[in-house]
């Protein structure tokens, strides 16, 4: 990767010089190159510095230690579905395919990556997006696709309601039983309705569960097809979580509700939760926070007492800047959680330009993902614009148990990167996918290399957090 020519990390400040790196900054034992420790970069083989448009699905740790990192690689005439499998130290395991990466032709032209799991056995389990039916791939520990899922690897269920017919998987999820469970949007004749199926281990519809395998719910508003159903989560005791947001079309802004659904493990709705109707919690936030607009939210987490966060954007009550971390939580009984804030929310601004910016969007940040650590503490992904202000960066955004922010984390509880690789001033870092290890916080996405290019990256960050087991 050596025309790769400058490395930044926005935090530095939180360093102190020659003192010991603060809990969040990157961890020079991983990454791909001496100069830019901390950092791993994942060649495309078959692409440029500006033709390279890789995006990332999903971040997960092998049994052995090892990662995978899953996602789609953009190839000439075609975009192909990548399998990076890297070491403990972030390097690429040239043991496995073509010095760390097996790939194959994707499903459809515009496919991604939208979703990746490991189930018990270790197989990867991937949701692909963008195709006109659910599909799910699943690879076995070797890297090979598992023919004993619908006999190729390959799983695609159609829905086809009407409209385009298009129907789009969004979040997968694996059941103790190896029952495969996707949930995502399914187009009708007037509007895009949130889909959940439920199939066995060898890709056959789970006939108890809803119709032939299969729950459509109406909403009064679409689910939009991109990022509308962001969350999927299963219960201890078999309940299924989806999560997400409802819009009045694909283009408002204005208006958005946030909604979780929950199921009992037949596909039936559940009559111990909800808000509006059994089974069903939506909230519409912008009246009651008296915002020109709804806030939005991009991910959840499912906590084991049976609460939900939903993580997002916010428009910001400061002149100075365009958005904040959105978190809203709901209690077990599908409420509210006032407790915590005003109608369930808090909302944090991370403000790296400082109090006084040449524009307001130059303080924008917006949480992409949420995990617990061992402590019970939780860490926030973000997107956010860099110091400079014209770049795209990660931010991480670490949380007590009360939901105050952690100031032992970073900078006062928060931290920014940013790699500038690129040689043509189009520089960017965009974080998707969270992991938590031992002693390290490992954060999965693309680096900008130039005005059309991307290539997958992770980076390291050291982490105070000595266990890898979750606080639940």
């Amino acid at each position: 990767m050596r025309q790769f020519l400058l490395a930044a990390a926005l935090a530095c400040s939180a360093l102190g010089g020659g003192a010991a790196a603060a809990d969040g900054a990157l961890d020079p034992s991983f990454g791909t190159d001496g100069e830019f420790p901390g950092y791993g970069f994942y060649a495309n083989p078959n692409g440029t510095p500006n033709f390279s448009l890789d995006t990332v699905g999903g971040v997960l740790q092998r049994p052995d230690g090892k990662l995978w990192l899953a996602g789609r690689m953009r190839a000439p005439g075609a975009y192909r579905l990548s399998l990076y499998r890297v070491g403990a130290n972030g390097y690429p395991d040239v043991d496995f395919g073509e010095l760390g990466l097996r790939s194959v032709i994707g499903p459809c032209a515009d496919f991604n990556v939208s979703n990746a799991v490991l189930d018990a056995e270790g197989r990867v389990v991937l949701a692909i997006n963008g195709c006109p039916d659910f599909m799910v791939y699943r690879f076995l520990p070797n890297g090979d696709l598992d023919s004993s899922l619908a006999g190729s690897g390959v799983l695609t269920v159609p829905f086809d309601q009407g409209g385009d017919n298009e129907d789009f998987s969004q979040q997968v999820a694996v059941a103790a039983n190896g029952d495969i469970i996707v949930a995502g949007t399914v187009t009708t004749a007037g509007t895009t309705q949130l889909g959940i199926i439920r199939y066995s281990d060898a890709g056959q519809p789970v006939a108890a569960f809803g119709s032939a395998g299969k729950v459509q719910l109406p909403f009064e508003w679409s689910v939009p097809e991109i990022r509308g159903v962001n969350g999927l989560h299963l219960m201890a005791d078999g309940r299924i979580v989806v999560t997400g947001a409802i819009s009045q079309s694909s283009q408002a802004v204005s208006d958005k509700k946030q909604f979780v659904v929950r199921l009992l493990a037949n596909g039936s709705m559940d009559p111990s939760f909800g808000n509006v109707s059994a089974g069903i919690s939506k909230i519409n936030l912008k009246s009651p926070l008296g915002l020109s607009e709804s806030p939005w939210s991009y991910a959840s987490l499912l906590e084991s007492d049976g609460r939900v966060i939903q993580v997002g954007k916010i428009q910001s009550n400061q002149v100075s800047s365009d958005g904040d971390i959105f978190l809203l939580r709901w209690r077990a009984d599908g409420q509210l959680d006032t407790s915590i804030g005003a109608n369930g929310v808090r909302q944090y601004a991370l403000d790296f330009a400082g109090p006084n910016p040449a524009e307001p969007r130059y303080n924008w940040e917006a949480a992409r993902a949420i995990t617990r650590q061992a402590n019970g503490n939780y860490l926030i992904l973000a997107s956010s614009n860099s110091n400079q202000g014209e770049y795209v960066a990660t931010a991480l955004l670490r949380l007590k148990r009360n939901f105050g922010v952690d100031t032992s984390f970073g900078n006062g509880g928060k931290i920014q990167h940013l790699v500038q690789i690129s040689t043509t001033g189009q520089h960017g870092l965009n974080g998707d996918a969270l992991l938590l290890q031992r002693g390290r916080i490992v954060v999965g996405g693309t680096a900008f290399t130039g005005l059309n290019g991307r290539t997958q990256m992770m980076f390291g960050m050291q982490h105070d957090e000595i266990f890898a087991d979750t606080f639940d």
